[in-house]
């Protein structure tokens, strides 16, 4: 019998997590709180975080392993769009390995957007919302400059950015911030009063059954990935 088979069962466990990219196990609610900066201190590494996201920022971050190292910038600005993320411009030149990365969360946006701009969010949707973003930087830094470059002209059209979104949100939750993805896309729609924004109503999936197009998964649609996944199964 090989030896390996006498480790404890939470070592294959913790080495099966670690494998396909999750950096902890979920857990339905996280509060500001519990936040420990040593225990998240590893997660500063290539950083620039503003101090008033540095908890929500290290949760989230400790659910992507594989950017420990990557260089990123969480800078605060006026914008309309409520966050964004994408390569600085003076690295997308650079190999992968070497780009920076920003993530810009808005401080001002439209009236509309107002009441779903992150300051406004509570503490377990920003983690969700900032999870979403370091997906997109997860994904980013599987291409090289040609297909970071392909990718950029195919968001140009609307149904690709449908695609695009829709499959963020699934990484975000296959990376296991479940739970707090939900806890977003379920205020943003309560808050702006739109069942169906970005996306389809909750109304059309009673038969647990998704369809698409949604830019932005549904609360009901991220129930549905979270139950595939055994990540979530047992989760108190």
């Amino acid at each position: 019998m090989p030896p390996f088979i006498s480790l404890p069962r939470t070592f294959f466990l913790f080495l099966l997590l670690y494998t396909v990219g999750y950096g902890q196990i979920p857990k339905k609610q996280f509060n500001e709180s519990d936040f420990d900066l040593e225990q998240y201190s590893e997660f500063t590494a290539n950083k620039i975080i503003p101090i008033d996201l540095t908890s929500q920022v290290l949760v989230a971050l400790s659910f992507y392993p594989q950017l420990s190292t990557t260089k990123i910038i969480f800078r605060n600005r006026d914008r309309k769009t409520p966050l964004s993320s994408r390569p600085s411009i003076w690295s997308i030149l650079k190999k992968k390995e070497n780009r920076t990365y920003i993530i810009t969360i808005s401080s001002l946006s439209s009236k509309k957007l107002t009441p779903i701009l992150y300051s406004n969010l509570p503490y377990n949707t920003q983690i969700g919302v900032l999870g979403h973003e370091l997906a997109h930087i997860s994904d980013y830094g599987t291409k090289n400059n040609w297909q970071l470059l392909g990718l950029f002209l195919k968001l140009i059209r609307s149904k690709n950015v449908d695609k695009f979104e829709y499959r963020t949100d699934r990484s975000c939750i296959a990376h296991g911030l479940g739970y707090q993805l939900y806890a977003w896309s379920k205020y943003v729609r309560q808050k702006l009063q739109i069942p169906e924004w970005r996306g389809e109503p909750d109304r059309n999936y009673k038969k647990r059954k998704i369809s698409q197009p949604q830019r932005y998964m549904n609360p009901f649609t991220i129930e549905c990935y979270m139950d595939s996944y055994d990540l979530y199964k047992n989760i108190r």
